[in-house]
């Protein structure tokens, strides 16, 4: 596929979601950080929001190049375009939890962030099946596995670091 194509996906699949986690910290932090125990005034949260923005357009990159290199041996890889439509899917349920962050509640944040994680290892295993055509489940699960592992490895130590520099209210 055509660089045109792969910027055509990235543009407009991935930027726009990808905007909405910064925009959302933005907003929890100034309306009601003490909900979430959090000093709003400690923490410098554009510095935040932009750091999750570029991680959230690093992680669906590498998810989509884990995609191309994780392909069993008897599928084609997917094209690139189609690989980043397949990351940008995935990761389309956890871009939208974090518009919970309009609501002042840490529980509904937490569970509604562990159920975007659970539909998002959906999304991904289903258009791993399809995508390679794999009629072997366990094959099909091996490779959303080794996919999804990927991000989950980059953002842990992000989201420790960040946790760790907050200051409770």
């Amino acid at each position: 596929m055509t660089q045109a194509k792969r910027s055509s996906v990235f543009s407009r699949m991935v930027l726009p979601f990808a905007l909405i986690p910064p925009i959302m910290i933005q907003f929890a932090m100034r309306d009601h950080a003490t909900a979430y125990r959090l000093d709003a005034a400690s923490a410098n949260w554009e510095w935040i929001a932009l750091l999750v923005f570029v991680a959230e357009l690093v992680s669906v990159t590498i998810v989509a190049g884990m995609l191309r290199l994780t392909t069993p041996a008897d599928a084609m890889p997917p094209s690139r375009p189609r690989a980043l439509a397949i990351a940008a899917r995935a990761a389309a349920p956890l871009w939208a939890s974090a518009v919970v962050l309009a609501v002042p509640s840490l529980g509904a944040l937490v569970v509604t962030h562990l159920l975007a994680h659970a539909v998002a290892l959906r999304t991904l295993y289903l258009d791993v099946r399809d995508e390679f055509r794999l009629g072997n489940e366990v094959q099909a699960l091996h490779v959303t596995y080794m996919v999804y592992s990927v991000p989950v490895v980059m953002w842990t130590p992000l989201l420790v670091m960040i946790f760790v520099s907050l200051r409770p209210a």
